[in-house]
């Protein structure tokens, strides 16, 4: 049952969340309190740009740029909560990394997974489907029919779609499959299940995957003997272009953000700059905004990494951001108490509504904002929330040693000073590379749309990281190669990377390293043959699959060629099952790196200074840390070990699971949010348990909010190694 908000609530809230505990964006989407006056002209000429791109056939590219932690993410972010308000169709792409051949294919997997959704099942929720809804309706090309699900309605938006794809589609490739998602989904809501394949099959091939012979027929095509997929880069840009045109006859315009790209090596930025450049010198109604931080971009344009012609494109319009003033780091801070505490000023509780009407910035106090600012003309937002993340702790301190009421009736209390601290420099790395770590792990988890199955992606992470530890340390790797097939045409190579390494004894072995997220057993049979053909070239032979999205789906000569990898035994041939959480942990990594390289990663040592941190410091905590062998994928590849992949072998916790939804659920029902760590300590409160399970207690709760997150009724945050929860709906 929920629990009416009281003082003593209130002092409770205090006490285990501190709003200030994130100071970058980890998710677009997750509703956090912004201040419309910071940036505001940065930002209305970005609302412009959109608006323009929708009214003129035209595409337009626009460059953020500035410092670390001046609010490039939080002004996208407010850009997709703009947007969401029936605007624009927003689509924000994070760490975008594949081969620089592949890179445009993946950017479509990435634009068509966030538009379609992960769930097959669910597609009349997703943005793909609105758009082709309004874009008949808006359009008039329905011709007066009410928008209903009966057979003779689903006809007409198919017959009306065909209509618009004579303009914008001549060649007539793209409208029909979109057709086919657009009836297909219709028709499964219906309760058609083969229906629910033919929209499935639908964005499979949007996606630019390949499909067999069943998924092609029910799409009305025909497979060849390499399957039915977009044939090139020019087919993969004219699946982008209807769906830009599309959106911009849904009065919807499509945005792709690229942010952070500083964060990808030379040869990945200049692929995806040089794609970027094609698609607005080809595409209408788009625009493309490339984020960066503005020393790392401004070297990658002098050092001709992002070539000149393509840099006058992509930053047609320039948005730098600076550093904000005191009187906006002040709003900054209003906004989060004022989310913050809402939900307890709406039930007039006494003595926080006196407090507040004192002091707006109750519990941090204007008197020490003004300490704090004393002498500075300008600052980072990201500084004012670090800032008030130490005040409220302090507070906190304060709080939990002298009780609720003595702390309300002499705060703002005594001075309190800086903590020392704690151990080396070292160890603050190392604690904030293994936060931040988890923190993108739990981010992906929770948008998992955002890093769709792709074998070319899993192929790229992991070549990034083991070419690092080539020849280094106690790796028993010596060199490893990305193998792709570059000119069209070319056959294609038998693995995705070869690795060679010395082994104990001196032997060198040659591993043959194949990743296969195929749709269907078509797609796994010619990388399967391929492998078993492959007997000169390599000692051993490492299957990797995603296990939890795209299983090993097997036809006959592809079962005869997996049989014929598993008869050369353990030794020469592995087959790793990889889940969502060991492909996320990969992007993750690398993430982490790209941050370090565009020098938008900091840790604060001492306390209250803040050092970027290098990446050749993230490599030496990833080694400190055994963080990249604690990969089965990547041990396999460092050690020379055969190790089992893939799964959670935890046990299931001994206590009933709809218990835990309903205490998360009652907690959030009468506050803004809280921190899963908080939910798991009044849990374990409640049940009396043991301190030494918290951790299980609190992987739980954790577990638990990431299910209710996906079913919609909450939404949670990826923060450091924990997850900020809220209703859905709150703000």
């Amino acid at each position: 049952m929920s629990e009416e908000p009281t003082f003593e609530r209130f002092l409770a809230a205090v006490r285990g969340t501190n709003p200030f505990r994130s100071h970058r964006i980890t998710d677009v989407g997750g509703g956090e309190a912004t201040v419309e006056s910071i940036h505001k002209s940065a930002f209305t000429k970005l609302v412009r740009v959109v608006q323009d791109a929708a009214k003129e056939p035209i595409s337009i590219g626009a460059l953020l740029i500035g410092a670390p932690g001046v609010g490039k993410s939080h002004l996208l972010a407010r850009l997709f909560q703009w947007a969401g308000e029936d605007r624009a169709t927003v689509v924000y792409l994070h760490n975008i990394l594949a081969s620089p051949e592949r890179m445009l294919r993946y950017v479509l997997n990435a634009t068509v997974s966030d538009l379609a959704g992960h769930r097959g099942s669910d597609y009349t929720q997703s943005r793909l489907y609105t758009v082709l809804n309004r874009a008949v309706i808006r359009t008039g090309a329905l011709k007066g029919r009410r928008m209903m699900t009966g057979p003779k309605e689903i006809e007409a938006r198919k017959e009306a779609l065909a209509r618009l794809g004579a303009k914008i589609d001549p060649q007539n490739a793209v409208i029909p499959v979109l057709n086919a998602f657009l009836t297909g989904t219709s028709h499964a809501s219906l309760g058609d299940a083969g229906a629910e394949k033919r929209a499935q099959a639908a964005v499979l091939w949007l996606s630019g995957e390949t499909l067999g012979p069943d998924e092609a027929r029910l799409l009305d095509q025909a497979a060849g003997e390499d399957g039915l997929a977009l044939a090139d880069d020019a087919a993969v840009e004219r699946v982008l272009h209807v769906l830009a045109h599309l959106c911009a006859l849904a009065e919807l315009p499509l945005v792709l953000c690229l942010d952070q790209i500083d964060n990808l090596d030379a040869e990945a930025v200049r692929a995806l700059m040089s794609y970027a450049h094609a698609l607005l010198d080809r595409a209408k109604h788009l625009v493309v905004i490339v984020s960066g931080v503005k020393q790392s971009m401004l070297s990658l344009r002098t050092g001709e990494v992002i070539p000149a012609a393509a840099w006058d494109r992509i930053a047609e319009r320039i948005l730098e951001l600076h550093m904000v003033s005191p009187e906006e780091a002040r709003a900054i801070l209003e906004g989060r108490l004022d989310a913050a505490l809402s939900g307890f000023e709406e039930k007039e509780i006494e003595e926080l509504n006196a407090a507040r009407k004192r002091d707006r910035l109750f519990p941090l106090g204007s008197g020490w904002l003004e300490r704090r600012l004393d002498g500075v003309q300008e600052l980072r937002p990201r500084d004012a929330i670090l800032w008030a993340r130490d005040r409220w702790e302090a507070q906190q301190d304060r709080l939990a040693a002298v009780g609720g009421k003595r702390w309300l009736k002499e705060w703002p209390g005594p001075e309190v000073g800086t903590k020392e601290p704690d151990g080396r420099l070292e160890d603050a790395i190392d604690a904030e590379v293994k936060k931040k770590l988890v923190e993108g792990t739990t981010r992906r988890r929770l948008q998992q749309a955002s890093l769709p199955p792709d074998e070319d992606n899993l192929a790229s992470l992991t070549h990034h990281l083991l070419a690092r530890c080539a020849g280094k340390g106690a790796s028993t790797l010596l060199s490893v190669e990305h193998a792709t097939a570059k000119r069209r045409g070319k056959a294609a190579p038998a693995h995705h990377l070869v690795a060679k390494e010395k082994r104990a004894d001196g032997v060198i072995v040659t591993t043959g390293v194949t990743f296969l997220c195929a749709p269907s057993g078509h797609g796994a049979r010619l990388p399967l043959q391929r492998m078993v053909e492959d007997t000169k070239h390599t000692d051993k032979r490492i299957l990797v699959t995603d296990e939890e999205r795209r299983p090993l789906r097997l036809g006959g000569a592809g079962k005869a060629a997996y049989d014929a990898l598993c008869k050369l035994g353990r030794q020469r041939f592995l087959h790793l099952h990889l889940d969502f959480a060991g492909h996320a942990e990969l992007d993750s990594l690398v993430g982490l790196l790209g941050a370090a390289r565009s020098h938008d990663l900091e840790i604060e040592h001492p306390r209250g200074q803040y050092r970027k941190v290098t990446e050749a410091e993230v490599m030496a905590s990833f080694e400190r840390q055994s963080l990249l062998l604690a990969h089965p994928l990547l041990r396999e590849l460092l050690t020379e070990e055969i190790v089992k992949g893939g799964g959670d072998s935890t046990p299931p916790p001994a206590w009933d699971p709809q218990q835990t939804r309903e205490h998360i659920m009652a907690e959030l029902s009468w506050r803004l949010g809280l921190m899963a760590k908080e939910l798991a300590q009044i849990f374990a409160s409640r049940k009396k348990l043991h301190e030494r399970r918290f951790p299980e207690v609190w992987s739980h709760i954790k577990k638990t909010a990431q299910a209710l997150h996906d079913e919609g009724h909450v939404h949670a945050t990826a923060t450091d190694d924990d997850l900020f929860v809220q209703l859905r709906g709150k703000k």
